[in-house]
């Protein structure tokens, strides 16, 4: 069948086209987008970065709907169900969506708060933190307090075994947020109060766990300068580009470095419904986060500001309603 998706169509345009929506097959479901998120790869995508095609192509997948068909074999699941899909598409940008039943999460029937049920990234996030195996009282350091950087907080602070809880952002109003979630101490790495910590850091020894979200250069060299010998290294933000680092300081140093991508938990799925049940105990809270709200037919500004960060920009969500 037909829809309307968003499609990118030469760097930094973006426009409304029909798109073909398979039929769901025997293990999958057909849902009705209402609502998808804006992630940092769909503003690369958006600015023709780090494209898996050629253009034009669709984007997204940060989607939640109504499910609209399932397939033979699904029994868990049936029309008018309401649903968050983390998983399965990077084409959700679209009317309707069709993914493997697995990929989706049933939430209350009378879901109205679309916005807020945009979880596909507190899902990585759940799996980061799984995969990373915080100990009991283990330092842990976050650069970088944006969208994906606080969720981690709100992960951290509310239900990890973390200690000693440090963030770095260079954003005055992204720290007085991070303040917000109680970690030990927030600091810009650049004054000289966090020059003086960043340095008491190195003198300890290093931090058991570092979890790098800025995105930036900067925030890369600095994980790699606090890390303890035999720490974990977490990096979450620039996998969708190039990033030189010295594998010298990774080897002699026993460094274990931790992905963020859904790919790299093979029991991904098996996290999307668990994330759910900690978004029900208010440990994470994703709509809190979201900045920036418009009609996915007036997308264009959403994008704008995923780029240049004005606004207070942190996360954007497109509705789909006509």
């Amino acid at each position: 069948m037909k829809a309307n998706a968003l499609w990118v169509v030469e760097p930094n345009k973006i426009e409304v086209r029909p798109f073909e929506v398979e039929e769901p097959k025997y293990d999958e479901v057909m849902f009705r987008t209402m609502a998808g998120g804006v992630c940092c790869w769909d503003s690369s995508l958006y600015q023709g970065i780090s494209a898996l095609g050629p253009m034009p192509y669709v984007i997204g997948h940060e989607s939640v709907g109504v499910i609209e068909k399932v397939g033979s074999g699904v029994t868990n699941l049936q029309p008018e169900d309401a649903v968050f899909c983390a998983a399965g598409s990077n084409e959700m940008m679209a009317q309707y969506v069709t993914v493997k039943a697995d990929c989706v999460v049933k939430l209350p029937d009378n879901t109205t708060d679309w916005v807020s049920a945009v979880v596909e990234p507190t899902c990585c996030v759940v799996s980061l933190l799984f995969l990373t195996h915080i100990e009991p009282g283990d330092h842990v350091v976050l650069i970088g307090a944006g969208y994906m950087g606080t969720l981690t907080l709100q992960g951290l602070t509310r239900g990890s075994q973390a200690g000693r809880i440090t963030v770095f952002e260079v954003r005055e109003d992204r720290r007085k947020m991070a303040e917000e979630y109680q970690p030990c101490e927030v600091f810009d790495p650049n004054s000289k109060e966090g020059k003086k910590v960043i340095t008491d850091i190195i003198d300890r020894g290093g931090a058991d766990v570092v979890i790098e979200f800025s995105r930036e250069r900067s925030g890369f060299e600095l994980a790699n300068k606090i890390i303890k010998m035999a720490g974990k290294l977490v990096i979450g933000s620039w996998h969708r580009g190039k990033m030189e680092f010295d594998g010298t300081s990774w080897h002699l140093g026993g460094i274990t470095v931790y992905n963020l991508s859904p790919m790299a938990n093979l029991h991904y799925t098996e996290i999307l419904p668990r994330t759910y049940e900690l978004i029900k105990r208010g440990i994470y809270e994703p709509g809190k986060l979201v900045t920036h709200v418009a009609n996915y037919k007036d997308s264009e500004e959403v994008f704008l500001r995923s780029i240049d960060k004005k606004d207070g920009y942190m996360k954007g969500v497109l509705l789909f309603e006509d």
